[in-house]
């Protein structure tokens, strides 16, 4: 933990390590870009100019992060579909944005895919071998980690050769030391995907992609750079081990890694087969807004528990702030203008100031529901105010589910209005029949001092 100071007051320069496209992004994949976009929306809360920036990685990632001895994911998505590494990456590009606007997740200014900066990766490369970092060999070029010191130990506390000691290192007679990564890959026979190069036909490494993109955006200082705990070794110490040879100017000035989302206690991943898209979260009859709800429970760093029985409890929380600011909305509350001295207003902003603590952030919000239930106009209307003003940075949506017009049609309307008639009549036995007619049709009747109120059903809650 470090206070966060930018480069260049007022502007906070952002990368996020994209997505591989060869396969659907699971809730863990996009658990980590909620996170990113919390991130985004807390520094545009607090008045700086965000430049975020995205890679889609379209070529280079090998399966199980290998380096060299491995098949290129997008080759085996390929191969799975029956089509063109490219077309089934726009596939699944297209899908993923789908699912992050489905949760809210701003748009990155800028969405960089992989296969569209090779002469970028290339000049990269060529600096770093002119330099003396990087050398030609027969399968292609090489990164010389003893040309960086205390590589591998910029974000892990300990060096490389002590973190897999037990484990198998690739064994490759064309690398100088070890621990040396793939900046290029000389094309093999088959290969779908590759491209001239100084050093011949190939494909990147995937490390040297996020150094070139990012430094291309962003320049070769720049503020922060995100990903997920499995980012922290190899690829996010390759990056800026490339990245400052090469420059000889510092890269990336704060590191933010979220932590797994786990399903029974482990790493939600496609390898292992058990995941969940967010297509079958909603297939189940869930709001993905839920899903936000769920993450911002916990904090980043401490990576979230995923079950159902805990995605229907952040539901039933989202429903019920909705209910409640729809009832508010409809008794005639309006939100008032923000006061930066608000005390709650205050609290939440020292929340999310604090290393993006959400839970305590929500705690706030929760107080902040408390007013809207008043029967103070005046407190109901800074509770309304405060809430939309904190759902900048929860990414809720709450003012529009208020404001949205959901209108009976004829024949509840007309069981509601009678139901309205036998209550104003004092006939309280026809005014419970009604309500328990509409209640079959999926319409819940609220009665309170402002009126009776309405609200549909949610299918598998109970009236």
């Amino acid at each position: 933990m470090e206070p966060f100071t930018p480069l260049r007051e007022g502007e906070v320069a952002v990368y996020n390590c994209g997505p591989t496209v060869y396969d659907y992004q699971h809730i863990g994949n996009l658990y980590s870009y909620l996170t990113a976009d919390v991130a985004r929306r807390t520094f545009e809360y607090f008045g700086d100019r965000v430049k975020q920036v995205m890679n889609i990685t379209d070529v280079g990632h090998l399966v199980d992060d290998a380096d060299t001895a491995g098949v290129d994911k997008m080759a085996v998505g390929a191969a799975r579909e029956h089509l063109d590494p490219l077309a089934m990456a726009e596939r699944y590009t297209e899908q993923f944005m789908v699912d992050r606007r489905k949760l809210n997740i701003l748009d990155p200014h800028v969405v960089a895919k992989a296969t569209e900066h090779i002469p970028a990766m290339i000049a990269l490369i060529e600096r770093l071998i002119a330099k003396g970092n990087a050398y030609v060999a027969a399968d292609g070029v090489y990164f010389d980690t003893t040309t960086f010191p205390g590589y591998g130990t910029r974000l892990n506390p300990e060096p490389p050769d002590e973190r897999q000691a037990g484990a198998r290192v690739e064994v490759n007679p064309n690398k100088r030391h070890p621990f040396d990564f793939a900046l290029w890959r000389a094309a093999k026979p088959g290969d779908l995907q590759q491209w001239e190069s100084p050093w011949g036909r190939g494909n990147p490494g995937w490390h040297i992609e996020c150094s070139a993109m990012s430094m291309a955006y962003l320049g070769e200082t720049f503020d922060v750079h995100s990903g997920g705990e499995d980012h922290l070794f190899p690829h996010h110490e390759c990056e800026i081990a490339q990245s400052e040879a090469a420059t000889g100017k510092p890269f990336v000035r704060y590191w933010t890694h979220t932590h797994f989302l786990r399903m029974d206690s482990a790493k939600m991943a496609k390898s292992a087969g058990g995941f969940f898209r967010l297509d079958d979260l909603i297939a189940r009859g869930h709001d993905p807004l839920a899903f936000r709800m769920l993450a911002l429970g916990v904090t980043y760093r401490k990576g979230l528990d995923f079950t159902w029985e805990a995605l229907a409890e952040a539901e039933r929380r989202l429903d019920g702030w909705r209910t409640q600011l729809r009832e508010a909305t409809q008794a005639g509350g309006a939100p008032r203008t923000r006061a930066t001295d608000d005390p709650i207003r205050i609290a939440f902003a020292e929340a999310i100031g604090d290393d993006l603590n959400t839970p305590r952030a929500i705690a706030q919000a929760e107080a902040a529901l408390k007013l809207v239930n008043s029967t103070d106009p005046a407190s109901r209307d800074r509770g309304l105010g405060l809430l939309y003003d904190m759902d900048r940075v929860l990414g809720l949506g709450l003012e529009a589910s208020a404001t949205t017009i959901d209108a009976l049609d004829e024949g509840d309307k007309r069981l509601f209005d009678e139901r309205l008639a036998a209550r104003r009549a004092g006939d309280y036995k026809r005014s419970d029949e009604l309500r328990t007619a509409l209640e079959a049709r999926g319409i819940k009747v609220k009665d309170t001092k402002d009126g009776s109120r309405w609200e549909r059903i949610k299918e598998g809650s109970a009236p």
